[in-house]
């Protein structure tokens, strides 16, 4: 059955089999018509999976932090340099980090394009990358500057597990705050911001079992100056469930993504005690 409330605004040919454009959940060209998913749930599947149920302009805020594709850098370097130029290889249990360099750029272009598809008008994507340093050079994340950069923040952790001696310790991240579109106006109350400036002086989260943590200040951050309560605040990497926590905390509502379901299960233990403790009180 047609649902004629709820068509895509594709540009797909109209079917000349007498089909209609669009049924109840999705359009021939594969968007949805209408969002098929669940607030303040983790889905233990793939970003990309989770967000074709997601209809466009859906979304107020994306934050996430992807896997930095460490694997393939740490396992492809030249054993002449020595250890000191080894890069630190992250264990991301199911997943591994290891993707050829041009095939994990294609991979975070169609990652992001879908994050700026379900954002709204108004919304933000906060973007987490690195440098990576590699054999005395270094491998930047140009693929963003294909979208519309409304500024670049710089995380300072203030220290560094990489113990490289050819270099200068690097102790930065970026925080790419990108817009749906060159034109769009993301909304944004500095009044808000714990941390006002465009260096993030914060340290990284030591008290989690994930191995690349993300500190829930920095979500706090981006969630307080650039939604409201009860606005929808989406994370395609959730991990250990920190934008999910900081979510919750701050009355907003949270969608997640992450494959590997201890993740997700220690996340849901930690929020049912969570509620324990508040019933005692």
């Amino acid at each position: 059955m047609s649902n004629k409330d709820n068509l895509c605004l594709c540009t797909s040919p109209q079917p000349q089999n007498g089909e209609t454009w669009c049924n109840d959940n999705m359009c021939i060209c594969g968007l949805p018509t209408k969002n098929d998913f669940e607030l303040n749930k983790i889905y233990n599947e793939n970003c990309l999976d989770t967000m074709k149920r997601i209809k466009d302009n859906t979304i107020d805020l994306v934050v996430t932090s992807p896997p930095y594709n460490k694997g393939f850098w740490s396992k492809n370097r030249n054993l002449n340099n020595g250890f000191k130029t080894k890069s630190r290889r992250i264990d991301y249990g199911v997943f591994d980090d290891n993707l050829k360099p041009e095939v994990y750029e294609e991979q975070q272009k169609k990652v992001i394009k879908e994050c700026l598809r379900i954002l709204k008008p108004s919304g933000s994507l906060f973007y987490n990358h690195i440098d990576i340093l590699h054999e005395h050079n270094t491998i930047h994340p140009k693929y963003v500057y294909d979208f519309p950069i409304k500024q670049i923040i710089i995380w300072n952790r203030k220290n560094t597990p990489k113990l490289d001696i050819s270099y200068f310790y690097p102790i930065h991240e970026y925080i790419f705050w990108i817009k749906k579109t060159k034109d769009a106006k993301p909304f944004y109350n500095r009044k808000n911001s714990p941390i006002n400036k465009s260096i993030w002086n914060i340290n990284p989260e030591t008290n989690n079992t994930h191995p690349a943590p993300f500190p829930i200040e920095i979500v706090k951050n981006c969630i307080l100056t650039t939604t409201k309560e009860n606005d929808i605040v989406y994370d395609s990497y959730m991990g250990s469930g920190t934008t999910a926590k900081a979510a919750t905390e701050l009355n907003r509502n949270y969608i997640g993504s992450e494959i590997n379901k201890d993740y997700i299960d220690k996340h849901i233990k930690e929020e049912n005690n969570i509620k324990k403790q508040k019933r005692l009180f």
